[in-house]
């Protein structure tokens, strides 16, 4: 998962064009120690605005993958991908404006045109339900070659307000002894996944409109304002698996996680590949202080909060399930992976 192309470091790329605007950029595209943990969003400081904190956050969702399995929950996914990265670098949930861009197939065929409408469909209902109104956007039509049309992807782009500027969080793991939390609900949405994807499987459940999401992000919001969130990342491709291996590479440490307290919350009895690598929307996890860890319980004691395990100073992603060891690897073996250069 760490090596397929959608997932796999972007440095390489990123780094031939400049993204540092005249000094004025505050959250980059790369975080940590080594500046290669793979950011949630940019956050820039308007040039020539003076007397205040404020900033502006700029960040994406997007997963073509959901698009071959539900094209309605395709747009759903990228609203809430796009709002949760926003959030999760600082944004007031409150305060975010949405673009679409469109990359589609000939519309004049009936299934072309009616997964376009079916995501036309899902983002209608997505902006709605994060009040995140639709301020431009592009399309890109009649993409075939013999005959054959692109994967119909939707990219939703967003801009948000960060209230303050040095509030703002980044990915990567910050101090062994911290406390990690899971936010939002696990459930057993495999369809469209990354690993569904890998193993050639079309069937399964696509991750469909979180509970509440808008109560989660203010939540949320309100603790990276109060200082107790000192990282944040957004689960998304690959799921749970893979955004723990991305702190972990972002800041070159580990953590030690219980699987259990994930299915212990779930709705749903949840199988061990479902609490590893669903891609159900709205969940992030975060990292706190232990002094912190009671007071961020409280303020999120609502929004599906479970207290996963901690941050080690060895280098190691050890995931446990039962007791029973699952996943057991190095950062070095990850960035191995992720960036073999």
């Amino acid at each position: 998962m760490l090596s397929y192309p959608s997932v796999a470091s972007k440095e390489a790329i990123v780094r031939r064009y400049d993204h540092e605007v005249r000094g004025g950029t505050v959250v980059r595209p790369f975080a940590g120690p080594q500046m290669d943990g793979p950011a949630d969003a940019a956050v820039l400081k308007p040039l020539g605005t003076w007397g205040h904190d404020r900033a502006f956050a700029l960040s994406c969702g997007v997963n073509p993958l959901l698009g071959g399995c539900d094209p309605y929950a395709m747009a759903i996914s990228a609203v809430d991908e796009a709002v949760r990265n926003a959030v999760a670098v600082g944004a007031d949930p409150d305060r975010i404006a949405i673009l679409d861009n469109f990359c589609w197939g000939n519309p004049t065929y009936p299934d072309r045109l009616g997964a376009l409408v079916r995501t036309c469909q899902g983002c209608h209902d997505a902006a709605l339900a994060y009040h995140t109104p639709f301020i431009s956007g592009k399309d890109s039509l009649f993409n075939e070659f013999n005959g054959q049309p692109i994967p119909g992807t939707l990219l939703i782009s967003a801009i948000a307000i960060v209230p303050d500027m040095n509030r703002c969080v980044t990915m990567d793991l910050k101090a062994p002894g911290n406390v990690l939390f899971l936010l939002g609900e696990t459930r057993r949405e495999l369809g469209g996944s990354l690993l569904h994807h890998l193993q050639g499987m079309e069937e399964g459940v696509a991750p469909g409109m979180p509970e509440n999401p808008r109560a989660r992000y203010r939540a949320l919001h309100e603790a990276i304002q109060q200082g107790l969130i000192l990282a944040c990342h957004d689960l998304s491709e690959g799921g749970l698996a893979v955004a723990l291996a991305d702190m972990c590479m972002g800041g070159r440490l580990g953590v030690e996680v219980e699987l259990e307290r994930v299915r212990d919350l779930a709705a749903h009895p949840l199988r061990l590949v479902h609490a590893l690598f669903a891609e159900s929307n709205g969940r992030l996890l975060i990292e706190v202080r232990p002094e912190d860890a009671a007071a961020v319980g409280a303020l999120l004691a609502d929004a599906h909060l479970a207290r996963l395990g901690e941050v080690s100073e060895e280098p190691r992603l050890l995931i446990t399930a039962g007791g029973e060891v699952v996943v057991d690897l190095t950062v070095d073996e990850m960035l191995m992976a992720w960036k073999p250069d």
